[in-house]
């Protein structure tokens, strides 16, 4: 992450570290897959308290669209857009691709689902 943020960029919590992108906020953790890989999870939270019944549909259209991720409903009703990619051999190239199409996309429609959705 040193290679791609500026230190002052970046906060670091325990195992997680977040950063700032437009008006989403973009963390990123890693976390035991299997006894010889990692998962590196790429996510941000974009909305609380959604109306599941209207929103669900609209999440399986944009999933469809997502060059990569997803947005899904976890609990108390958020929406939180995600990008988990295995660690064990992943490059540059590949982690820069999770990080700039969830910061893109968090940006994007954090404002549009707290607007109609919230």
């Amino acid at each position: 992450m040193n290679e791609f943020f500026d230190e002052d960029d970046l906060i670091r919590v325990d195992d997680l570290i977040s950063f700032e992108f437009g008006s989403a906020t973009i963390q990123v953790t890693v976390v035991p897959w299997h006894t010889e890989d990692v998962i590196v999870k790429v996510f941000s939270y974009l909305a609380e308290n959604v109306d599941r019944a209207k929103t669900a549909p609209e999440f399986m259209r944009l999933n469809a669209d997502l060059p990569m991720g997803a947005f899904s409903l976890i609990f108390d009703d958020t929406v939180m857009l995600s990008c988990s990619v295995p660690g064990a051999n992943l490059d540059k190239n590949e982690l820069m691709g999770a990080l700039q199409t969830v910061a893109a996309y968090a940006d994007q429609y954090d404002d549009i689902l707290k607007e109609l959705y919230t």
